[in-house]
């Protein structure tokens, strides 16, 4: 069952590589036999890669945990996904490792495709390649118990 949902602005691309401001769209769902919640959230990151938007990678990871911490609940499971524009490294995926399992990580354009949960609780991941997108298509599928 859908418990509620939103989206809300994150960050904004940097001047030099200007599209707009981005957001997180995050949805909060009851498994009905289980009754266990997830918060699950998507997230596109800002421009140009690896740089964290305008205010940088620290304040996008932070405002992406604040919304998390907003809208989710204690005891929720949490999935965040999404193309980050950030790789390995960069300072928004080092920010979000410190609070977050990073489950999974894509290969192209330096790997800015990620799966992050609150549990380390991959059962399986694959990359599936591209599949009809410039982007890595991840799959995985996560345990919370």
């Amino acid at each position: 069952d859908v418990i509620e949902e939103g989206r809300d602005n994150v960050a904004e691309d940097r001047a030099d590589q200007w599209y707009g401001t981005r957001g997180g769209l995050w949805i909060r769902l009851r498994h009905r036999s289980a009754g266990m919640t997830l918060f699950f959230m998507v997230h596109h990151g800002p421009l140009p890669v690896d740089s964290g938007g305008r205010c940088g990678g620290q304040a996008t990871a932070f405002n992406i945990m604040k919304l998390m911490a907003t809208h989710a609940r204690q005891g929720d499971a949490i999935v965040l996904v999404g193309d980050f524009n950030s790789g390995l490294g960069s300072e928004v995926i080092n920010t979000l490792q410190g609070s977050l399992h990073r489950i999974q990580s894509g290969w192209i354009f330096g790997g800015v495709d990620h799966i992050f949960s609150s549990c380390n609780s991959a059962v399986s991941t694959r990359n599936l390649g591209r599949g009809g997108s410039d982007h890595d298509a991840l799959d995985a599928v996560l345990s919370f118990q």
